[in-house]
């Protein structure tokens, strides 16, 4: 049976890196007659050069592999009316391929290995999961790299505990990078068209709907981590935008206490990071402080309004 996996790489600013990404998966090695790589391309309305970068590497792969593409392999290159952001351009990726599985690649990172594809169907098929997780290598501006992966085979057969392993134990990351997904998961569950905080918003989701999650003890993704990226132009907003899309899914989760306080905890991070040393004069403090009292209610219904400074309150005593 004809199986395919959609892996789906969003363009925007990319053409210094896409030619990188784009021979990472051309270079996958598949062993199986029966399974196909579906390679799709979101050229999400990029103003710079990336598409004609797109088009000179697939003509320098034919050019140095007598004409062809790779074995059991098909490129799709989709462009939508107009600029969608990373959020909405990787779901019109989803709505634009037919794969079983589904990988995504950022235009600036790169697999490591050639196998990667091939030993990640075969993890997920042989232990009938429906994500398999692996490990990642932070690689820095600096030169200084990190690589961030378990010591050995993990498996949760449990929504509740793989949500705490996300949250809390960091062990499943919210990168949609890391990971390959049953199609099954990721059509209960649309993509969020956010600009940024997306995988925030869709992973927890797609990991609560999981029968098994397999984590893989090994490296295959290189991820780049630039200064000039969108989250890091303001701290402030990426505190806050952070902790909103924790938040968000609050509601979902609410038949979880332990989750919920995984998530507060987790949202606290960013929480202390904007707020220590400051007063409520100071800029997202009231934003945050309303996060703060909405989470708490839903973890501690009955008390929290004694354990939270309202702003909400303040405003209405005032008029």
């Amino acid at each position: 049976m004809k199986r395919v996996v959609s892996i789906v790489t969003t363009i925007y600013n990319a053409e210094k890196f896409i030619a990188t990404a784009m021979n990472s998966v051309f270079s996958q090695i598949i062993e199986d007659d029966d399974l196909f790589i579906e390679y799709v391309i979101v050229n999400d309305c990029s103003p710079d050069n990336s598409k004609n970068t797109i088009y000179n590497f697939v003509q320098y792969w034919k050019e140095n592999h007598d004409g062809h593409l790779p074995k059991n392999f098909n490129l799709r290159i989709v462009t939508p009316e107009h600029n969608l952001g990373c959020g909405g351009a990787r779901k019109f990726g989803i709505e634009n391929s037919t794969g079983n599985y589904f990988m995504f690649l950022d235009a600036d990172d790169y697999y490591l290995n050639s196998n990667l594809v091939q030993k990640v169907v075969n993890t997920l098929e042989s232990t009938e999961s429906d994500i398999v997780e692996f490990g990642l290598l932070y690689n820095y501006e600096n030169g200084q790299q990190t690589p961030s992966v378990v010591n050995e085979v993990m498996t949760i057969n449990d929504p509740v505990k793989a949500l705490i392993a996300l949250y809390k134990n960091n062990i499943i990351k919210f990168h949609v990078w890391t990971k390959i997904i049953r199609k099954e998961i990721i059509d209960q569950f649309d993509y969020s068209e956010q600009r940024t905080f997306e995988d925030v918003i869709t992973i927890p989701v797609w990991i609560s709907l999981c029968k098994k999650i397999t984590i893989m003890p090994s490296v295959e993704i290189n991820y780049r981590s630039t200064q000039n990226s969108i989250i890091r132009d303001k701290i402030l907003d990426t505190r806050l935008g952070t902790i909103n899309a924790i938040a968000s899914n609050f509601e979902r989760f609410k038949q979880w206490r332990n989750v919920l306080i995984a998530m507060y905890n987790r949202a606290m991070i960013d929480l202390s990071a904007v707020l220590e040393n400051k007063t409520s004069e100071d800029p997202g403090f009231n934003e945050m402080s309303k996060l703060n009292t909405y989470m708490l209610s839903y973890i501690i219904p009955n008390e929290y309004k004694f354990v939270t400074y309202n702003i909400e309150d303040e405003e209405n005593d005032e008029n």
